[in-house]
């Protein structure tokens, strides 16, 4: 077994996120429908330099009696602070987002299993379901943002399919050294967990295996403490008041 093998074989699991802050985890297979609701979604008004085509679903989450239970959040505006957006048409913008047509709910409760939460809290997820298309016009740039955190407690990102594509390798990255700690080509059905406190997360650009085109299709799923929500108008003040240096939008 060669040296990536090994690395990538002893990553896996809710114990490995304990000690080193990622994992990788198997999720469970999705119904038909579920992936078919990838075929209708809305191009990203906000990235028309790229081919992407996004949805998010804004939820509340609880755990009781062994179960959790989600409700949908009224529909909000989408805004990251260009505190970790360093992406001019990102960063502190209020951008808009259909939401999901399918329920992602076992994604949800597969993941929350495998990570080291206190299930006596209340949580808020972002589901945002994304592909991203590579052909003779289009560069599949999977992270227009660069490697950065997405500015919440959790981040994961999950692989719900790779249609004729190469390239798109998930990588963990150490952001005082720049050191990449971990970093993975993900099969369908695998997800990477990730302590966003403590990382910074890429993914590298995709092209069409064969032909003209190809697409990946992922979900990202962002979690918080309900008390330190991404969500809401108070949310949505403190990112939009933070600012991109000159540096950044230049």
């Amino acid at each position: 077994m060669d040296a990536h093998a090994l690395e990538r074989a002893t990553v896996t699991g809710a114990d490995h996120f304990k000690t080193h802050g990622y994992a990788v985890i198997d999720t469970p297979p999705l119904p038909e429908q579920v992936l078919e609701s990838f075929n209708n979604m809305p191009r990203d008004g906000h990235s028309l330099k790229r081919l992407r085509q996004i949805r998010l679903s804004q939820y509340f989450g609880y755990r009781e009696e062994g179960q959790w239970i989600f409700a949908l959040l009224p529909q909000r505006k989408y805004v990251q602070s260009a505190e970790y957006i360093r992406l001019a048409e990102a960063g502190g913008v209020m951008r808009h987002r259909e939401q999901l047509e399918c329920d992602p709910s076992p994604l949800m409760v597969a993941v929350l299993d495998a990570l080291p939460i206190d299930e006596n809290e209340r949580y808020h997820l972002n589901v945002n379901q994304i592909r991203v298309v590579a052909n003779a016009e289009f560069k599949g740039v999977t992270v227009p943002e660069g490697p950065h955190r997405d500015g919440h407690e959790f981040s994961v990102i999950v692989i719900a399919g790779r249609h004729n594509v190469a390239g798109g390798e998930t990588q963990v990255i150490d952001p005082v050294s720049r050191q990449i700690v971990h970093q993975q080509l993900l099969g369908e059905n695998q997800a990477v967990l990730i302590d966003d406190e403590r990382y910074i997360h890429y993914a590298t650009d995709i092209a069409p295996a064969q032909g003209t085109i190809g697409h990946r299709d992922i979900w990202v799923i962002e979690i918080n403490r309900w008390h330190k929500r991404a969500y809401g108008p108070a949310h949505e003040r403190r990112a939009s008041e933070a600012t991109l240096s000159a540096e950044a939008t230049a």
